[in-house]
């Protein structure tokens, strides 16, 4: 995993935030905006002129060693479900009153036709995860970036997604994971934050405490066919063969009668990905042949959710649903969604994407 720090970081939400606020500026000079008759934007929420992958990645991030813990009262968590579900529902009415309750900010924004709504943590401090609902989906998946301000790219890559292929939801991550100086209770051990250590509470990906894994396990629930995508960056592979992707279902098995998602999306982009050995599957038997590293996600706690275990803080799984699709990517992959978002289908790897998931995503 590339770790950035806070200066960095800084910088790079102060250039798209700029971005942000001269988009924004020459909505307004254009006066405003006028949906087509055919589609409603969704009512009493306010609308907003900026690219939807913009305005999610310019939300505030709690920055690496800047909160003592990141523990939540029961009485936040209970709101914070009752907010998703209304988000999920698109019962507006019930949202806003809960996003005044919890301090968050709901805008609608609308892109190639669809109306998207977004919730995000309004607070002041970059703590809580950002939530973008299709109000009209065609392909059953979630997209999560669980390391937004960690692995660059990845929020931006789970907007873009979740637009071009019409998904239902993307949930990206509020603090950075290395944020809090408190410890999950989950298992495993990582040397991201500075040293070989457990993982810190501020990291949704091994937290099933944090808000982000609640919104997680709301959205899975309402939608239970769903595939779930957790987005991740990865340090180049310069050993022998250069991977740049790796997959995995979240499962330890093998998947030799590529039964999952994720096994299918391996082989179908086989060929676009060369040479053999850049795209491999930690379940697909025959890319045992390569030496690529095992980023497998099977610490990841919303894998281990959605393959149905029963304890994802403590235990992985050996079976599993197959609806989890867990992807580690080297700079070569997320360059162009963190630099040229808008533009992802002039890049190769991006519409080979696009193009695979279309294939292998089951419609609404």
């Amino acid at each position: 995993m590339v770790f950035f720090v806070a200066k960095r970081l800084m910088s790079l939400k102060g250039l798209v935030f700029l971005a942000v606020i001269l988009t924004v500026g020459v909505c307004k000079s254009a006066g405003q905006i006028s949906p087509p008759k055919d589609i409603e934007p969704p009512k009493d929420i306010e609308i907003v002129g900026v690219p939807l992958t913009a305005w999610v990645a310019s939300r505030d991030h709690a920055l690496p060693d800047t909160l003592p813990d990141f523990a939540t009262d029961e009485a936040r968590r209970k709101n914070f479900a009752s907010f998703v579900q209304a988000l999920a529902d698109k019962d507006w009415n019930a949202a806003l009153v809960l996003a005044s309750s919890l301090s968050y900010q709901l805008v609608a924004i609308q892109e190639k036709g669809n109306w998207f709504v977004i919730a995000s943590d309004h607070s002041g401090a970059g703590r809580d995860p950002t939530i973008v609902i299709n109000l009209a989906p065609r392909l059953d998946a979630v997209f999560e970036a669980p390391h937004a301000s960690f692995e660059r790219g990845t929020a931006e890559q789970a907007t873009v997604l979740l637009r071009e292929l019409g998904g239902r939801a993307a949930i990206i991550s509020g603090a950075h994971r290395c944020a809090s100086r408190k410890f999950t209770a989950c298992d495993g051990r990582t040397a991201v934050c500075g040293t070989l250590e457990a993982y810190r509470d501020s990291d949704p990906g091994h937290n099933t405490d944090a808000l982000f894994h609640l919104a997680h396990m709301t959205l899975a629930e309402r939608w239970k066919n769903a595939v779930v995508f957790s987005l991740h960056g990865m340090k180049e592979d310069n050993d022998g063969v250069r991977t740049s992707l790796i997959i995995s279902n979240g499962i330890r098995a093998p998947d030799r009668d590529q039964a999952t998602f994720a096994t299918r999306l391996r082989q179908g982009l086989d060929a676009q990905m060369t040479p053999p050995g850049t795209v491999v599957s930690c379940n697909w038997p025959a890319d045992e042949a390569y030496n690529y590293r095992k980023l497998c996600g099977y610490t990841n706690v919303q894998g281990r959710q959605i393959n149905g275990d029963p304890n994802a803080c403590k235990e992985s799984v050996d079976q599993g649903t197959g609806r989890f699709i867990h992807m580690e990517q080297d700079w070569s992959l997320l360059k162009p969604y963190a630099q040229n978002w808008s533009q992802i289908e002039r890049h190769q790897i991006g519409s080979s994407l696009i193009k695979a998931l279309e294939n292998i995503l089951p419609p609404i």
